[in-house]
C-alpha cells in the first residue's frame, strides 16, 4: 500500500476514536455544568430563605468560580474536537488527492484564470479539475497568491533555483504532521482569504505620536486615584468621582478620535493576525535542513527582531481593542486608567518598530505555505520522480502519465533531443478522435510545469531543459470582443511567434491548429508555422488530423511522427491511449457519426 494512503487512513481511524472519547467527555461536562448552575440556584434560594447574606454571596462566588473552571475545561475539549475533525478532513483530502477525487474541493482558484496567459487555461492549472484544486492546502491570502504565482510560472526559474526548491519540497514532504498543523492552526482561526491591503497600508503609513499621549494620561490617572482616595475617606462626595470619570471619558474620546477606524480595521483582521502569529511561530520553531527553507526562515530574524514576540504583542493589542468595543467592564477600566489612549499609543509604537517588516514576514509565511502545498505531491506519490534539468535542449521521459487523472492515467515514453547527431525538435501527433492526442499534450505540459516548480513529476524518469511554455489548444469565440475562434487562435499563435523571435527558449503545444479554415490553408499554414518556430529555436508538439503534414518527416530530420490508435469490440470503439511511432493509419469519424444516427447511403 502507498505509504501516504496508509498514513492518512491510520490518522483518520485514530482521530475518529479520539472524537468518540471527546464526545463522551463533552457530554459529561455539559451535565456537570448544568448541575453546578442548579446547585448554585438551590443554594441561593436556601440562603435567601434563611436570610444568611454572607453564605448567599459566598455560594454565588464559589459556584461562579467552579463554573468558570469547568467551562474553561469544557471549551478546551470542544476546541480539541474541532481540531480533531479538521485533522480528519485534511487526511481525507489527502486520500482524495491520491485517488484522483480532488474535484469536489471547493477552492478551484478560479479568480486566477487568465485566457491570455501562455498556458494556464489550456493545461488546467486553475479552475475545475485543475492542478491548483488538486494540491492547494494554503489557508491564507499570502499563501494562496504565492502558490498561484509559482504554478503559473510568473518568473521562469534558473536551474539552481529549481534544485533548491526540489530540496525544500522533498524536506517538507516528509514533515507531514507539521504541514497539517499549519493547516489546522490557520483554519481554526479562520485566517481568511479576504483582502488585507488596508492592514498593510496601516503598517506602512507614518503618523507621529501626539506628545499629549505621553503626558495627559498620567495626569488624569493621578487625578482619578486621588479622587478615589478622597471619596473613600469621605472628604469629597461620590458625585465628584462620577464627574472625574465623565471628564476622563471625554479626554479619551478626544485623544483617540481615530480609534474607531483602527478598531474597525483590526476587528475585521483579528483572526487573521492570530492565524499569522500561529503559523509564523510554527515556522520559527521548526528545524529546516534545505537551503531555501533556511534562507526563508532567516528573513524572519532580520535586525534581531523577535518576530514571534512582536506578532503576539500585536495580537494582544488587537484583543484589547476587541474588548474595548464589546465589554462593559472595559468601560470602567477605560474611564479609570484611560486604557484606549495607551492601546493606541502602543499600536503606533508597534507600527513604528515593525510596520515596514510586516509584509515581508507575511510573504515568507505565504511562500512556505505554498511550498508546503506543492510538497503534498512529494508525500502522496512516492513512485513519482524528480526531474533532471539540463542546459541542452532535451525532453526525455519514461512512463510519463497525467498527474491529475489518478488510476485512469496511461503512461507513455517519449523523447525530443539533440543527441546522437540527430536533432529532434518537433513531434507530430496524429490519431483518431478521442484517442488521447490532446491529453498527451497536456500531460507533457503539466509535467514540464511541475519540473520547473521543483515538484516531482508523474513519471519513472524525466529529463528536460528549461523552456517558456506556450500552448494553443482551447481557443473559442469571444462575442464581447467580436472575435471568432479562428482569430482567437491566430492571436495565440502571434504571441508564441513573438516570444520565439525575441529569443525566448520556447516549448510549444499546439492542438489541431488552424482548424477553423479550409484544409489547404490549414496544411500550408501549419507547415510554415512549424518551420518558422524551429528556425527560431523552439521545440514542441503538434497534434493534427492533417495526415499530409506527416510527410515533413521525409524531408526534415528534426520532426518525428507519433500516433494514437483505436480498436473495436463488437460495435463499440475502444482506446488504449498508447503512443506509437509513425503516422496514424486509422480513423473513426464516420463510425462515430453512424453511432450518432447519421445514415450513410451507399451509391
Amino acid at each position: 500500500m502507498n505509504r501516504a494512503l496508509k498514513y492518512y487512513e491510520e490518522e483518520i481511524s485514530k482521530n475518529e476514536d479520539k472524537i468518540k472519547d471527546l464526545n463522551k467527555i463533552i457530554n459529561i461536562i455539559s451535565i456537570i455544568r448544568l448541575g453546578i448552575v442548579l446547585a448554585v440556584i438551590a443554594a441561593v434560594y436556601y440562603f435567601f430563605k434563611i436570610e444568611n447574606v454572607v453564605l448567599l454571596i459566598l455560594s454565588i462566588v464559589i459556584g461562579l468560580a467552579i463554573f468558570l473552571i469547568v467551562a474553561i475545561f469544557h471549551n478546551k475539549k470542544i476546541r480539541d474536537r474541532k481540531e480533531t475533525k479538521l485533522i480528519i478532513s485534511i487526511n481525507s483530502k489527502g486520500i482524495d488527492r491520491i485517488n484522483g477525487n480532488f474535484k469536489k474541493v471547493e477552492d478551484k482558484g478560479e479568480e486566477f484564470l487568465d485566457e491570455k496567459h501562455p498556458f494556464t487555461s489550456d493545461l488546467d492549472i486553475f479552475g475545475r479539475n485543475s492542478l491548483f484544486q488538486m494540491i492547494n492546502s494554503t489557508k491564507t491570502k499570502f499563501g494562496r497568491e504565492k502558490l498561484s504565482e509559482i504554478i503559473s510560472l510568473k518568473e521562469i526559474p534558473r536551474k539552481e533555483e529549481i534544485v533548491k526548491r526540489q530540496e525544500a519540497i522533498k524536506e517538507l514532504g516528509e514533515k507531514v504532521k507539521w504541514r497539517q498543523e499549519i493547516e489546522v492552526k490557520s483554519t481554526l482561526k479562520k485566517s481568511g482569504l479576504k483582502d488585507i491591503n488596508k492592514l498593510l497600508e496601516w503598517a506602512n503609513s507614518e503618523r507621529k505620536i501626539n506628545s499629549l499621549f505621553k503626558i495627559i494620561p498620567y495626569f488624569f490617572i493621578a487625578l482619578t486615584i486621588i479622587s478615589i482616595v478622597l471619596v473613600t475617606i469621605k472628604i469629597l462626595p461620590i458625585t465628584y468621582l462620577i464627574l472625574v470619570f465623565m471628564i476622563n471619558y471625554l479626554v479619551v474620546k478626544v485623544l483617540t478620535k481615530d480609534l474607531s477606524e483602527v478598531i474597525s480595521l483590526f476587528d475585521s483582521h483579528k483572526k487573521d493576525i492570530e492565524a499569522y502569529s500561529n503559523i509564523l511561530e510554527l515556522i520559527d520553531k521548526e528545524d529546516f535542513k534545505s537551503e531555501l527553507l533556511i534562507s526563508l526562515k532567516n528573513k524572519l530574524r532580520n535586525n534581531d527582531t523577535n518576530v514571534i514576540k512582536e506578532m503576539k504583542r500585536l495580537k494582544s493589542l488587537v484583543d484589547w481593542l476587541g474588548d474595548s468595543s464589546a465589554n462593559g467592564y472595559y468601560l470602567i477600566l477605560n474611564v479609570t486608567l484611560l486604557s484606549d489612549i495607551f492601546i493606541l499609543r502602543n499600536l503606533e509604537e508597534w507600527r513604528k518598530l515593525n510596520g515596514d517588516k510586516l509584509k515581508e514576514w507575511l510573504e515568507v509565511m505565504g511562500e512556505i505555505e505554498a511550498l508546503a502545498s506543492i510538497s503534498n505531491l512529494a508525500f502522496d506519490f512516492e513512485s513519482w520522480c524528480y526531474p533532471k534539468i539540463y542546459d541542452e535542449d532535451i525532453l526525455e521521459v519514461k512512463d510519463l502519465a497525467h498527474p491529475m487523472l489518478g488510476e485512469k492515467a496511461v503512461s507513455n515514453s517519449f523523447n525530443l533531443n539533440s543527441r546522437n547527431g540527430v536533432s529532434r525538435k518537433v513531434a507530430l501527433i496524429t490519431g483518431s478522435n478521442m484517442s488521447g492526442k490532446s491529453t498527451f499534450l497536456r500531460t507533457i505540459g503539466v509535467n514540464l510545469l511541475l519540473s520547473y516548480i521543483g515538484a516531482p513529476v508523474c513519471a519513472k524518469e524525466f529529463s528536460c531543459s528549461i523552456f517558456s511554455i506556450y500552448t494553443c489548444m482551447r481557443t473559442k469565440d469571444n462575442l464581447e470582443e467580436s472575435i471568432s475562434s479562428f482569430y482567437a487562435e491566430i492571436l495565440r499563435i502571434k504571441i508564441l511567434i513573438e516570444a520565439a523571435k525575441r529569443g525566448e527558449k520556447v516549448f510549444f503545444l499546439l492542438d489541431e491548429i488552424f482548424k477553423g479554415t479550409n484544409s489547404r490553408d490549414r496544411h500550408e499554414g501549419a507547415m510554415v508555422l512549424i518551420n518558422q518556430l524551429v528556425k527560431n529555436g523552439a521545440m514542441g508538439l503538434v497534434s493534427t488530423h492533417d495526415l499530409e503534414l506527416c510527410d515533413l518527416e521525409k524531408t526534415k530530420e528534426w520532426i518525428k511522427n507519433y500516433n494514437f490508435q483505436e480498436y473495436y469490440e463488437g460495435n463499440k470503439i475502444k482506446f488504449d491511449y498508447t503512443l506509437r511511432e509513425g503516422r496514424s493509419k486509422t480513423q473513426n469519424a464516420v463510425h462515430l457519426m453512424k453511432l450518432a444516427g447519421i445514415e450513410f447511403n451507399e451509391k
